[in-house]
């Protein structure tokens, strides 16, 4: 499974060894097993130990952020 965290205010956080996200006061439980990759986009929002969790299990979490620089 990927998690995909592209919504404003939704939010990645550590249970034991599973994945929690939350948004808008619903809460969905993933183990840590059942995930392949995480992606996170502006607006989300992840803790440190959903971070080290992902990094224990050699899931790199990637940021879909895109930056643009012009020059005036």
């Amino acid at each position: 499974m990927e998690i995909v965290l592209n919504t404003f205010g939704v939010s990645l956080n550590r249970d034991n060894e599973a994945f929690v996200i939350t948004q808008k006061g619903e809460r969905h439980r993933i183990p840590v097993d059942d995930v392949k990759s995480i992606q996170i986009s502006r607006g989300a929002l992840i803790s440190s130990d959903a971070v080290m969790l992902a990094v224990e299990h050699e899931i790199e979490p990637k940021t879909r952020i895109r930056y643009s620089f012009r020059e005036d």
